[in-house]
């Protein structure tokens, strides 16, 4: 049986490279509204990346996960092909596809904020790991290591946190105010049959300043009047003013 083919596709390389640097560079990626074959599971696949108008890519990759409803995690272990195609497409040399062409060099990776942890401590160790290890701790992984996971830098690791099985609510509501907090992740908080509807994890959605427009306008309803009224008299993105001046008056 061949190997599942997924197709990861992006606008413009603007939108490619923001993701290579991201999540490619650490070694996986999140092809969002990606769907597994019925008989596919974790094993090997390949990534067909697309890039505008360019020669698409295949790549031999490692499935890591699915998660229904968002895509589908893979693991891209020929790190050197995928930094020459970035390479590429950011010096504006890939080929278009009537003319696919090699690249030559090699991106650079956009290095990992500097941090000092404690040797010994959670945060040592977390920062040692592979990003294929960190995706199975965050299903997995105890509080303390789902705190830590919340706040990488790598941003799909946030929705696998959130699908951890053993996650609180003092959680989701600690992770519903981060503002580095992935956008998937607080749309996945949002439309949660169970957090969707607590009124203090809606406010906090409601304050995050990351949080899109339209998801703030769809759960403005759900939010305590009290919130409404500090987001009403706040200098806060007009939509969301002027929806909850709304909800006031009515």
């Amino acid at each position: 049986m061949s190997a599942p083919r997924l197709v990861a596709s992006y606008a413009s390389a603007d939108q490619f490279l923001q993701v290579f640097r991201t999540e490619m560079a650490k070694g996986g990626v999140l092809i969002h509204g990606a769907i597994l074959p019925p008989s596919a599971s974790v094993g090997p696949c390949v990534v067909e990346l697309r890039v505008g108008a360019l020669a698409p890519v295949a790549l031999d990759a490692q499935i890591a996960a699915s998660i229904p409803g968002v895509g589908v995690a893979v693991m891209l272990p020929d790190r050197a092909r995928l930094q020459a195609f970035a390479q590429s497409v950011q010096a504006g040399t890939a080929a278009p596809a009537a003319e696919a062409a090699p690249a030559e060099e090699s991106i650079a990776e956009e290095p990992a904020p500097e941090e000092h942890e404690v040797p010994g401590t959670t945060g040592a160790r977390l920062r040692g790991l592979t990003v294929a290890e960190k995706m199975s701790l965050a299903l997995s992984g105890s509080r303390e290591e789902r705190t830590y996971l919340l706040r990488d830098t790598n941003k799909a690791l946030h929705l696998y946190v959130l699908r951890n099985p053993r996650i609180g609510l003092d959680e989701v509501l600690y992770a519903a105010k981060l503002s580095t907090l992935a956008p998937d992740a607080i749309k996945f908080i949002a439309e949660h049959k169970e957090w969707g509807l607590n009124p203090s994890v809606c406010a906090a959605i409601a304050r995050n300043p990351k949080t899109p427009v339209p998801l703030v306008l769809r759960i403005l309803p759900r939010v305590p009047l009290q919130d409404i009224r500090a987001i009403a008299k706040g200098t806060g993105r007009a939509p969301i003013v002027q929806a909850a001046r709304k909800i006031l008056a009515e």
